[in-house]
């Protein structure tokens, strides 16, 4: 564990939160959707191909290459593909649910402690 050895009571309770969000409706959905993604060999395909086209599109845009009109066809086709896939959208909302519940918990701890974990917007740079 992350504690000194003579904080037995935080790490006790660290190691009964991370029970407590594994036993959450939105981890437990996240790991189901996981699961029946990489079972379908597809959709995996379908999403390393989407990404891989994504990549070869940004680099023919940013160089301005011949075909780049061609690359944006089939990144949109993949996207319309992966957009009607099951599995693939049940990965995408469970994460976004979960990633949402992880917000919420950063949110509370912040707010019990009364110290803000996400940085301040100052509207400048570094130094505001």
């Amino acid at each position: 564990m992350i504690f000194p050895k003579t904080n037995h009571t935080l790490e006790e309770k660290t190691k009964d939160f991370i029970q407590a969000l594994a036993d959450s409706p939105e981890y437990q959905s996240l790991k189901k959707a996981r699961e029946e993604f990489e079972s379908d060999e597809k959709a995996k395909k379908l999403l390393t191909d989407f990404q891989n086209t994504q990549q070869t599109y940004a680099v023919f845009r940013q160089g301005n290459f011949p075909g780049v009109d061609d690359q944006e066809k089939r990144l949109r086709e993949l996207q319309r593909r992966l957009q009607q896939n099951q599995k693939v959208n049940n990965l995408i909302t469970s994460q976004r649910e979960f990633q949402s519940l992880l917000s919420d918990i950063t949110n509370e701890i912040s707010r019990g402690i009364n110290f803000p974990f996400a940085p301040q917007q100052t509207g400048g740079g570094c130094c505001g």
